[in-house]
């Protein structure tokens, strides 16, 4: 099934635009990803797009997390997939707070790595996906992608209706910083086992790498705090001498 199939299905739902449907289904393709864990589905719309282009790829899985109040939503997402046959490829989770539990339990369950792709929709917030992250990192494949959607959202650039409730509690630094931005920029991009990094169309992308690497970074910082003054070294070579 193509994206555009799945676009005629989904269209004028929220959140995933026919643009980035055509992105991340190519995506999908070019990298050869097969298994796909989603936080944050809504109505499912962008998990459609996904398991399509798993499909069209020759096959996996995506496995994808929300709270229960999405099933609510009409449509919900095992209505959308239904429609387009795409049920087989999916295992939906609705969780009663944060797909942080789950991913808790899928850890205990098995922590082996096993995903190509994350791709975070989720929570916004940088107590909820920065904690995300890691949990997401144990359970990624070395050469694994995540991409998280959003990279500038504010929770002061929505309507109050839309988030009444979850940000009453926000300073307003926290309603004006975009959270995401903030934890792809000191947790994705400085772990010693990420690269790859690229922003488009709203997204931030991230590789992990197949063995961590020192940054340039972390290798100054050594240097500079822990000088070695050639006095010492003398005296040092001058003991063995005579010792």
């Amino acid at each position: 099934m193509t994206s555009e199939q799945v676009w005629k299905q989904v269209a004028g739902l929220p959140w995933m635009s026919r643009t980035q449907g055509n992105v991340i289904s190519r995506f999908v393709r070019e990298h050869a990803i097969h298994d796909i864990l989603e936080l944050g589905f809504y109505h499912g719309v962008s998990t459609c797009y996904m398991a399509a282009a798993v499909e069209e790829s020759g096959g996996g899985h995506v496995v994808t997390i929300d709270k229960l109040s999405a099933i609510q939503l009409q449509p919900d997402i095992h209505t959308l997939l239904k429609q387009l046959n795409l049920s087989d490829s999916v295992t939906v989770h609705a969780e009663p707070r944060t797909y942080n539990w789950r991913l808790m339990k899928m850890l205990e369950e098995d922590p082996t790595p096993r995903f190509d792709l994350c791709f975070i929709d989720g929570s916004h917030q940088w107590a909820v996906d920065g904690f995300a992250f890691f949990l997401v990192d144990r359970l990624l494949k070395p050469g694994g992608w995540v991409i998280f959607d959003d990279l500038d959202w504010t929770v002061a650039s929505r309507p109050k209706s839309e988030t009444a409730g979850w940000a009453d509690k926000m300073t307003d630094e926290e309603k004006e910083i975009p959270q995401i931005r903030k934890v792809y920029e000191l947790l994705v991009k400085t772990h010693e086992r990420y690269g790859e990094f690229r922003t488009e169309h709203g997204w931030a992308y991230a590789q992990k790498q197949t063995s961590a690497k020192k940054s340039q970074i972390r290798t100054e910082t050594v240097i500079k705090t822990i000088p070695v003054p050639m006095e010492m070294i003398r005296k040092r070579l001058q003991e063995k001498k005579e010792s």
